[in-house]
């Protein structure tokens, strides 16, 4: 599920995030600027920034829970051994610890494992509405100088006019297929992030975009495998 939000933020951001993930976050993602949100399945983290930042949200129970199974070492392994900037976010307060049968020492010791021998920072947050604003503001450290120009310049800049120019050459791309003119080619993109999303897409997902209808589907798919 894709959603292009028009809001004062100042850059469209691309987050993808898991499929696995709960909705709570995506909602709060939602009300905090102009985002093309995309859900699929990824192999390392839970949300994509962009190809920015990589971020593992971990709920304190789940954390938990993955130390016991081997998950956690697994999933960051992973996220050390990828070509993009990752983090780890740890979610929940202090009390939530003594539900669980690790002691104190025994987290705090994992803690700094993670962050000096695997160099993945964990950030702590209270409850998923500062998780988002902290992954937010994450991002915007890893990409300060070009959100700084975009935020105090009122001129055009490249960074920003990057975004703009990819997001209506893609439009154009799709308005070239019959049916598919600018509100459907916004839809797909909402729908399936990007082009290779749109591409890839079977007629089933196609016809579940608002707008699109059978016949305009099957040209669609007719001229893609032609």
């Amino acid at each position: 599920m894709s959603r292009l939000l028009k809001s004062s933020y100042y850059f469209p951001l691309l987050i993808t995030i898991d499929d696995r993930e709960p909705p709570a976050l995506e909602e709060v993602f939602c009300k905090m600027g102009n985002m093309i949100i995309h859900r699929q399945r990824l192999e390392a983290g839970d949300y994509l920034l962009d190809s920015d930042l990589l971020v593992e949200r971990k709920t304190i129970p789940d954390f938990c829970t993955s130390i016991k199974d081997g998950r956690l070492f697994q999933q960051v392994k992973k996220l050390s051994m990828g070509k993009v900037p990752a983090c780890m976010i740890l979610e929940g307060r202090k009390r939530d610890f003594k539900q669980t049968d690790f002691l104190s020492q025994a987290i705090q010791g994992i803690l700094l494992s993670l962050s000096l021998s695997f160099r993945i920072p964990v950030l702590r947050t209270k409850n998923y509405q500062e998780s988002a604003a902290v992954i937010l503001q994450c991002f915007k450290q890893l990409t300060k100088d070009k959100l700084e120009e975009q935020r105090f310049y009122p001129r055009p800049i490249p960074f920003k006019r990057k975004r703009q120019v990819l997001l209506k050459q893609r439009i154009h791309i799709l308005e070239g297929f019959p049916g598919i003119g600018v509100d459907r080619a916004e839809r797909l993109l909402m729908k399936f992030g990007n082009l290779y999303g749109v591409f890839m897409a079977g007629n089933e997902e196609l016809l579940k975009v608002p707008g699109l209808g059978k016949k305009t589907v099957e040209r669609f798919m007719e001229i893609l495998k032609k």
